[in-house]
């Protein structure tokens, strides 16, 4: 049985199953322990990526929003009804601020309308305006029972209770003040639960209220100005009374009408005196400094002599030339004679006369200066005794004439400011109902006929906006925990992993393969969905030909990262159209934990490959051939503890073994992680398949697995994504379903 037919084509030689990849050489994925790493996308594929993950998690948002609509519409019917009632109020501005006198006549130019408008609209939702509206329509439960939190906290008196919130001020919850664009109107909306009576009652209510309070308030204004300013007038007509009485006892005592007149006669004396005063005493200044010169210096007295001028002058001059002839002669004598000769005696003496009365003109000139500086003081003491004399007199009459004036402007004043106050007292009594704004009320509220909340017509589009957006949000944020994968596009954006074949997702394969014409016995889309898988299958025949081009592929390892992602079926399934090709291909079920290929192929287990491995019996004796021409299985037999250590001893030789007589062998293994065997298998075998389960493998386990059949130098040649859903490969139901409508019509 395990002659080769000789008309059958080998894939490899008869040589042992050579290594694709050499000993020492890199693997073709040097992935970490966790290599599941996103790829940056091109930014015009995030739409189609987005699309994607919306379809991906299409049921969920489809789920999501029924929900929502269907809550949102419970709702619709379940909330009270909210009616909503609108007045209107006007301001209006006049030019001048009153009809008669200065108000009359001024015209502001400040446009403060919009500080008014909000004012008012401050004033309307103030306790004074809305107390007698809440109360009118018992809007505000005095009454009302401490809630827990009161109780707990010290409000245990209901009375106590009561007085607080009657003395607190209310605020209306559904009041709203608004004002529309451009205009002087103010709108009073109320909103109420139930009634729309009275949401238009409250809105007039309020609007009356302002419109009360406002004039309540400028009249208080008017009243309390109008008391103020006759108080004031009554002070001031006595103030006045006063100062007149002052004025006339003042001018009693001066017996003079106006000192303004006296004052001024006795100023101008006082000025003339001052002027006289100064230049006296420059002279003083002047004759003093010429004595006490001429009482030093005697040639001063000499030049001050000369400056008299006159006889005084000529004398002098002939005394000091006689001086000097004396001098003169008396050195010739003195120096030709001696001093016993008479001429010289005679010079002498002739010296000493002319000398004395040198000095007799000299001590004249001092007493006269010494006369004239007295004199010069004498008058320059008499003018000041004079002038303070007179500035005493003008001091004192300015004193009393400033309090004359002080009192008598004291006077014309207050009765100026009682003339003008009075005036005004009878402007303002007038132009009381002249204001500078008013406010009027112009649009009554009118009980509304539809209810503002809830309306189904705007909420329920609200709400499928809201539960979109909310479910999209949750899509992206649902597919960013999610690590497992859809199809193949996102294994190679994520993984950076070649993708061998797309196997669609099929319910009933499960079924045992006791003869190739069961698998197209569903009829329906069953039938689609079993033809659709083997196509698929045979795609990934062609894309496992196309690498053992290159190199020998005799043998392959199919493996995944855990249980229950398809690895048996698509190793049967792969082993049957490898057969169907004309291949002589051995099946091996090396799972000798749990095997699943004897179910598959209704085969008995009591034999298999663990009984070849613990060498109770040859390979040959355990290959089972089956109803598909060309394939054969080999079970795994009997289930065993120890079978990573039975793998690891015996499976290389038995492998190496029955790969000469089948031109390829398939080995089906147990998942990689958490199972020791599983590296072992991967390292014997010339290439190793990686089963993923669409929406079930995770990231991490598949790189995980990567990573230790990289360490194990298995030459990987790609993943293998099963279970991908119908949508990815419709092309395949419009081509049979074509075929199909042409098989009937020609029959």
């Amino acid at each position: 049985m395990l002659d080769r037919p000789p008309d059958l084509p080998r894939l490899t030689g008869s040589q042992p199953p050579a290594r694709s990849v050499p000993p020492g050489a890199p693997a073709p994925y040097q992935l970490g322990p966790y290599a599941a790493e996103m790829v940056p996308a091109d930014t015009k594929a995030l739409f189609g990526q987005l699309g994607k993950i919306l379809y991906k998690q299409r049921g969920k948002l489809i789920y999501f929003v029924g929900i929502a609509m269907l809550l949102a519409l419970a709702l619709q019917f379940a909330f009270p009804r909210l009616y909503s009632a609108t007045a209107i109020l006007r301001l209006d501005r006049h030019s001048a601020a009153g009809a008669v006198g200065q108000e009359a006549s001024q015209i502001s130019s400040i446009n403060d309308m919009d500080e008014i408008i909000t004012t008012d609209m401050e004033m309307a939702q103030s306790d004074p305006v809305v107390r007698p509206v809440a109360e009118k329509y018992q809007l505000v439960d005095y009454d009302k029972k401490p809630g827990v939190w009161d109780r707990l906290f010290g409000a245990r008196n209901d009375a106590a209770a009561m007085r607080r919130a009657k003395a607190a001020p209310i605020v209306l919850k559904g009041l709203n003040l608004s004002r529309p664009p451009n205009t002087y109107l103010i709108r009073v909306t109320y909103r109420a639960w139930r009634d729309p009576q009275l949401a238009a009652n409250v809105a007039n209510g309020v609007a009356e209220s302002l419109v009360r309070h406002v004039q309540e308030s400028l009249d208080q204004s008017y009243d309390n100005l109008s008391s103020a300013i006759r108080r004031d007038m009554e002070q001031l007509h006595s103030k006045m009374d006063i100062s007149q009485k002052r004025l006339t006892q003042y001018e009693k005592e001066l017996n003079m009408v106006d000192p303004e007149q006296h004052s001024t006669v006795l100023t101008s004396r006082l000025t003339q005196l001052l002027t006289e005063y100064t230049m006296a005493q420059a002279d003083r200044l002047h004759k003093q400094a010429t004595f006490e010169g001429i009482t030093k210096s005697p040639t001063l007295a000499e030049t001050q002599a000369m400056e008299m001028g006159g006889q005084r002058q000529s004398l002098l001059d002939e005394a000091l030339g006689r001086l000097a002839t004396a001098r003169q002669q008396f050195v010739a004598a003195r120096s030709y004679y001696g001093e016993n000769h008479p001429e010289y005696r005679k010079a002498k003496q002739q010296l000493d006369e002319a000398e004395a009365q040198v000095e007799s003109m000299r001590m004249a000139t001092n007493d006269k200066a010494a006369a004239e500086y007295r004199q010069a003081l004498g008058r320059e003491l008499l003018l000041k005794h004079q002038f303070e004399a007179t500035k005493a007199e003008v001091d004192g009459l300015k004193a009393h004439a400033m309090e004359y004036s002080q009192l008598k402007t004291e006077a014309d004043n207050d009765r100026r400011m009682y003339m003008d106050l009075e005036a005004r007292t009878r402007e303002a009594d007038v132009n009381r109902q002249f204001r500078d704004a008013t406010i009027q009320f112009v649009a009554p509220a009118l009980p509304p006929a539809q209810a503002i909340f809830p309306r189904m017509i705007v909420n329920l589009p609200i709400a499928l906006l809201v539960a979109l957006v909310l479910g999209v949000l949750g899509a992206i944020g649902a597919d960013a925990l999610d690590t497992t994968f859809s199809d193949a596009d996102e294994v190679s954006s994520r993984m950076r992993l070649d993708v061998m074949g797309t196997l669609p997702e099929v319910r009933r394969l499960g079924m045992k393969v006791e003869d190739q014409t069961a698998l197209t016995s569903v009829a329906g889309r069953s039938h689609d969905m079993s033809m659709r898988y083997e196509e698929a299958v045979r795609m990934l025949r062609n894309a496992i030909s196309l690498v053992g081009a290159n190199h020998a592929l005799g043998t392959l390892l199919i493996t995944s990262a855990g249980p229950g992602e398809g690895k048996s079926t698509t190793a049967a399934h792969l082993a049957m159209a490898c057969a169907q090709a004309g291949k002589k291909v051995l099946l091996i079920d090396a799972d000798l934990r749990r095997p699943a290929l004897h179910k598959k192929f209704d085969i008995a287990k009591k034999i298999g490959l663990s009984d070849v491995l613990a060498h109770r019996i040859l390979p040959v004796d355990v290959i089972v051939e089956v109803h598909v021409p060309g394939l054969f299985v080999m079970p795994a037999g009997p289930a065993v503890l120890n079978a990573a250590d039975l793998i690891s001893l015996g499976f290389a030789g038995v492998l190496n073994q029955v790969s000469r007589n089948f031109d390829l062998v398939i080995v089906d293994s147990p998942p990689m992680l958490g199972l020791s065997e599983t590296q072992e298998l991967a390292s014997m075998v010339d290439g190793v398949l990686v089963i993923a389960k669409a929406n079930s493998t995770s990231a991490k386990a598949l790189a995980e697995t990567l990573s230790a059949l990289s360490r194990s130098r298995a030459n990987v040649l790609g993943v293998v994504m099963n279970q991908v859903k119908f949508s990815g490969l419709k092309g395949f139901g419009y081509y049979y379903q074509q075929g199909q409508h042409e098989d009937k019509a020609g029959s």
